[in-house]
């Protein structure tokens, strides 16, 4: 239950950049010559903070976000647009959904890479929250 408020924090926010974005398990098509993003949670280990039944625990995890550009149109857009992800969980940034408060870690961006007819930039964003 703690991971799928997580996830909906973290997607509420990705939401507000407004950009075409193919959410996990969804359909998507994406449109030739369109930048677009895809999401995923990709969960760490649960952290038990203390030993009684009804202590707290600390999830840690990374959300990433991989930015899709068309091909052979240049790096400079979609580098833009994986800027903007980054910008908008910046560290320290709080986001909640129902009860659950998720604090950014930290972001980075990795090594481009092809994938069929599209340029794609990783954009990892470390989070942390306790339930």
């Amino acid at each position: 239950m703690s991971n799928s408020q997580i996830a909906a924090a973290l997607a509420t926010q990705l939401d507000t950049l407004n950009l075409p974005t193919h959410w996990e398990n969804t359909s998507f098509t994406p449109v030739a010559g369109q930048i677009y993003v895809s999401e995923s949670l990709l969960q760490g280990t649960t952290i038990p903070i203390g030993i009684a039944t009804g202590s707290s625990d600390e999830l840690g995890g990374i959300y990433q976000v991989l930015v899709y550009a068309p091909m052979d149109a240049g790096k400079g857009a979609g580098r833009t647009v994986a800027d903007t992800v980054s910008a908008a969980f910046q560290r320290g940034a709080r986001f909640t959904y129902n009860s659950v408060t998720v604090t950014i870690q930290s972001v980075s961006q990795s090594a481009a890479f092809v994938s069929g007819d599209r340029f794609v930039i990783p954009v990892s964003i470390a989070y942390r929250a306790f339930v």
